[in-house]
């Protein structure tokens, strides 16, 4: 069981160590529908840069895989 000063402390955690990462994915078009982060994309070209706060890259990347899921 999850208690609130362990899920505060999570929040405070990610809060203190939160960094912005770049994943970098071939999109020819922008998904529509909600655009949860910043997206660096020149019309025309394959891919885009994406931009995502998170505590690592890993977590960045696995955050814009579960956004395409969604968006497909």
């Amino acid at each position: 069981m999850t208690t609130a000063k362990e899920i505060t402390d999570n929040l405070i955690y990610r809060a203190k160590n939160i960094q912005e990462f770049v994943v970098e994915r071939a999109m020819p078009d922008i998904p529509t529908g909600l655009i949860k982060f910043s997206i660096q994309h020149t019309a025309g070209e394959k891919y885009a840069r994406i931009f995502v706060p998170a505590l690592t890259q890993e977590e960045a990347e696995q955050m814009v895989d579960e956004w395409f899921q969604e968006n497909v």
